[in-house]
C-alpha cells in the first residue's frame, strides 16, 4: 500500500500499548508479551503478523507507516524500542529488560528492569472552549422608518459614573483633610497657651514660697553717670583807667 493511498484514511498509525485490556469501543490486537495488549482505534485493522500497526483495512500499513511514523490517534504520544508504539497522553512511555514495552501512569514508579523512554511525537490534546452567547438585540419600528436601539448612551453613562464617584471622592477627601488640619493646628495653640499660663503660674508661686520679687517688679536704680566737664575761665578784665576830674578850690 503505497503513501498516498493511506495518508488520509483513518484510522492509520502505530497502536497503543495497554498494561490489562482495551476499551470496549477499541479493536483489540492481540497481547505481546504479557500483561501488554495492542489496542486500535474502532474500525481500524491490525493484521496478524504486524499486530503493532493499525491499518485502515486488512492490507499491510507498516511499510507506510515506518515511512511516516505517527499513532493512530493523534492525541497519543509516540515512542520507540526497537518498534513503534504509543501511550495515552500525560502517561510515560518504558521498556523493560525482556525487550518489551509499557506505558505507566505519571506517577508510576519504575521497577527493575525498567527504563524510561524519551516521547519521539507529543499527542496534541485540543481543548473546547465554549463558544460566548450572544444578546439579541431589540428593534423597534414604526410606520415610517425603523431603527435599533444602541448600547451608546449606557455605555457612555456607565464609563461616567466612576469617574463622577472618582471626584466626588476626592472632593470629600480634600474637605476631611483640611477639617483635620485646622483641628490639629487649634488644638496646637490651645496646648502652647495652657503651658505658658501654667509656666507663669508656677514662676508666681516659686517667687511667693521664697520671699522674692518677680523680676519684672524689682525696680532698678539708673546706673551712675558721669558728668559733663565742663572748663570755666576766668572773665577778661577790660575796664578803662581813666582820670576822674579834680576839684580844686577856686
Amino acid at each position: 500500500m503505497s503513501d498516498s493511498d493511506t495518508s488520509d484514511a483513518s484510522p492509520f498509525g502505530w497502536a497503543l500499548r495497554v498494561n490489562g485490556s482495551c476499551l470496549d469501543v477499541e479493536e483489540d490486537c492481540g497481547m505481546t508479551i504479557e500483561p501488554y495488549r495492542v489496542c486500535c482505534p474502532g474500525g481500524s485493522y491490525c493484521p496478524h503478523a504486524y499486530n503493532v500497526a493499525c491499518c485502515p483495512s486488512g492490507s499491510n500499513c507498516t511499510e507506510a507507516l515506518e515511512a511516516k511514523p505517527h499513532c493512530a490517534n493523534e492525541t497519543w504520544d509516540l515512542y520507540i524500542n526497537g518498534g513503534y508504539f504509543c501511550c495515552e497522553h500525560g502517561t510515560i512511555g518504558y521498556a523493560t529488560d525482556t525487550d518489551s514495552n509499557g506505558c505507566g501512569d505519571a506517577d508510576y514508579e519504575l521497577q527493575v528492569g525498567e527504563s524510561a523512554l524519551p516521547i519521539i511525537q507529543t499527542g496534541t490534546v485540543t481543548t473546547s472552549t465554549p463558544s460566548p452567547t450572544s444578546t439579541p438585540s431589540t428593534t423597534a419600528t414604526d410606520d415610517s422608518s425603523s431603527s435599533t436601539p444602541t448600547s451608546t448612551s449606557n455605555s457612555s453613562s456607565s464609563s461616567s459614573d466612576p469617574n463622577t464617584g472618582a471626584i466626588a471622592g476626592g472632593v470629600v477627601g480634600g474637605v476631611c483633610g483640611a477639617a483635620i488640619i485646622a483641628v490639629l493646628v487649634w488644638l496646637l495653640i490651645r496646648t502652647r497657651r495652657r503651658q505658658q499660663t501654667q509656666d507663669a503660674m508656677n514662676q508666681a508661686e516659686y517667687f511667693n514660697k521664697a520671699g522674692l520679687m518677680p523680676p519684672e517688679s524689682v525696680q532698678t536704680s539708673p546706673l551712675p553717670v558721669e558728668m559733663d566737664a565742663h572748663r570755666f575761665a576766668e572773665l577778661g578784665d577790660h575796664r578803662t583807667v581813666a582820670e576822674l576830674p579834680g576839684y580844686y578850690g577856686r
